[in-house]
């Protein structure tokens, strides 16, 4: 989904969406600002041997995952790894290509999307983790989301993780807007957006809707679900795919109320846009995301080690500072500035334990249909 933030056009919102894997927290629990601090420039990471590393790396990914300001570091510290790289939509779409075929070595995927039908797909290969020196130094509580690790096996290394909330024009909307219900005040119709990403509207429609536990609803909570959203269908000037799609539709002024991530309105307000993000009383959706090697990947070693690029302190140090992305490796609070510990929320980990697990939703066939239906509706 479109949970993260990337230079370049993805589906997501990892979609940069893209949103990813989620929990459905309260407000107080996890306040992720939309600025952070910084510079974002990446220094070189580590992973021991670089010059025995050689071969070409496929990495298959959001488009952040190789954002040119990003990757740098590990290519000019792996110069003999020719590293070429896939960039995808959403999760749906990886798997369906991978399933088609599609081999890399390197890939990216998100808990809530889809990290645990990769491993069940087949799609992931185990891990050796004693080949992962931070794995240890990764916040506990993500290392217990679906995927991660599945039948005492490891299988996905997460890397990063945020939030999805509400993006709006601070100059057109004064009062900030703190539910999800206020995307759909008429008087904003037509110019509101929602991610085109089935999780992320359902659940924004069920926690409208006051269904606390959008992840376990029954047939009946669904149904209703997709009826409001059908009902509220032309609130929406369209639903968004990129993130270039919603900086455009900011841009212009199509649209002042959307939602969204933090990294998106930053990048609009290094635009000069006055574009903020707030969060929703009702829960915010939580996303995690990681890589993991896929099975039948030919380059191991190289795999391993843009793995531990991924994982070490500078490269998280570099997606905080730049996206405000919350993190994996604990050592990122030796490291960090006070003020990027907060706007960029690197504690909120640790009270990943005390909210719903991310995961998929229990019937996720049953929500892509249902999506589907919303659209053609």
């Amino acid at each position: 989904m479109n949970r993260k933030i990337g230079p370049a056009i993805r589906k997501h919102a990892r979609s940069p969406r893209r949103f990813g894997p989620f929990a459905v927290v309260t407000a107080a629990a996890l306040i992720a600002s939309a600025c952070g601090g910084g510079s974002s420039s990446a220094p070189p990471g580590g992973s021991a041997g670089p010059a025995a590393i050689s071969g070409t790396l496929r990495l298959f990914s959001y488009s952040d995952g190789f954002a040119p300001a990003y990757i740098k570091s590990f290519t000019e510290q792996y110069p003999n790894v020719h590293l070429v790289k896939e960039p995808f939509g959403n999760g749906d779409e990886a798997v369906a290509k991978m399933q088609a075929g599609f081999q890399a070595d390197v890939v990216n995927s998100c808990v809530d999307e889809n990290t645990l039908t990769m491993v069940q797909d087949g799609l992931y290969q185990p891990l050796d983790v004693s080949r992962i020196p931070d794995w240890n130094n990764i916040f506990p509580a993500m290392k217990g989301l679906p995927g991660v690790q599945v039948d005492g096996k490891v299988y996905m290394i997460p890397v990063d993780a945020g939030t999805a909330g509400i993006m709006y024009n601070a100059d057109v909307i004064t009062t900030p807007p703190n539910s999800w219900i206020d995307l759909f005040d008429p008087k904003y119709q037509g110019r509101a957006a929602i991610e085109d990403n089935s999780t992320t509207a359902i659940d924004i429609g069920a926690l409208a809707n006051g269904i606390t536990d959008p992840l376990s609803m029954t047939p009946d909570q669904l149904d209703t679900v997709k009826n409001f959203l059908i009902a509220h269908k032309g609130q929406f000037r369209t639903y968004w795919q990129s993130d270039s799609d919603i900086t455009s539709l900011f841009k212009s002024n199509e649209v002042v109320i959307s939602s969204g991530y933090p990294g998106n309105a930053k990048i609009l307000q290094r635009d000069g846009m006055n574009v903020k993000f707030a969060v929703a009383k009702e829960g915010q959706m939580l996303w995690t995301c990681g890589y993991g090697i896929q099975t039948g990947a030919s380059n191991t070693d190289a795999a391993y080690a843009l793995l531990n690029w991924y994982l070490d302190w500078h490269q998280e140090l570099f997606e905080a500072k730049t996206w405000n992305y919350e993190v994996a490796n604990q050592l990122i609070l030796q490291h960090a500035s006070q003020a990027l510990i907060q706007d960029a929320s690197l504690n909120a980990p640790n009270s990943f334990a005390n909210a719903i697990p991310a995961s998929p939703p229990e019937n996720r066939a049953a929500w892509t249909q249902v999506w589907q239906e919303v659209k053609a509706a």
